[in-house]
């Protein structure tokens, strides 16, 4: 069952890597690259929802001979919503593109640059879900570690929202923008709960 979970992991960071891509290729004006990472995104979550199915399937078999079967649920589950999360901010990256809206390109790097610090969060969330496996303690110390980036990430993000709000941007751009911004920092307190199950389940473990 921790397997089904790590392997649920390493794809929502992938489904968050590809994020980052597209706003990179958006901000260069490659939109042909940004659309392949938007199918990559929808063919990982849709890989993710079979998952998903695989894992409820397998705790339902096993029933109450699992104490933490919950804890497990609730990890898988808020793993699904970063995930959720990234292909919404995806489809509206999509929806600029389709649109023809003309978008500032520093202030995609600068959302980019936010979205990769919510990256290196998630793939440290994977890295102490994975060390479950092996080292309880080291689970919990490496908890740590996606605290002080989920501290990082607020502060960039408010910082950043700050920034677009004294900006003269077009009001649909401004939206667009800050919504993207409110989105990762969302993502990025996602990652906080996602550890603390991990937690309880190195102490139930």
């Amino acid at each position: 069952m921790l397997d089904l979970c790590q392997t649920h992991a390493r794809s929502v960071v992938e489904i968050t890597r590809q994020v980052v891509v597209m706003m990179d290729t958006l901000s260069e004006k490659k939109p042909k690259q940004a659309k392949e990472s938007y199918d990559a995104i929808v063919k990982a979550l849709e890989e993710n929802d079979k998952n998903k199915t695989v894992f409820i399937n397998e705790v339902a078999s096993v029933g109450s001979l699992l104490i933490s079967r919950e804890d497990f649920l609730r990890l898988l589950f808020r793993l699904s919503e970063v995930a959720e999360y990234c292909e919404a901010m995806g489809f509206r990256l999509m929806c600029v593109v389709e649109l023809r809206w003309k978008i500032d390109a520093k202030r995609m790097q600068d959302v980019s640059h936010l979205m990769g610090s919510v990256l290196k969060e998630i793939s440290k969330v994977r890295e102490t879900l994975h060390s479950l496996s092996f080292d309880a303690d080291k689970a919990v110390d490496t908890a740590k570690s996606v605290e002080e980036l989920e501290r990082q990430v607020d502060s960039e993000s408010r910082r950043l929202d700050l920034e677009l709000m004294a900006s003269k941007l077009p009001l649909q751009n401004l939206l667009f923008f800050r919504d993207l911004v409110d989105r990762a920092e969302r993502i990025a307190d996602i990652g906080v709960d996602v550890v603390d199950h991990i937690r309880v389940l190195a102490l139930t473990g």
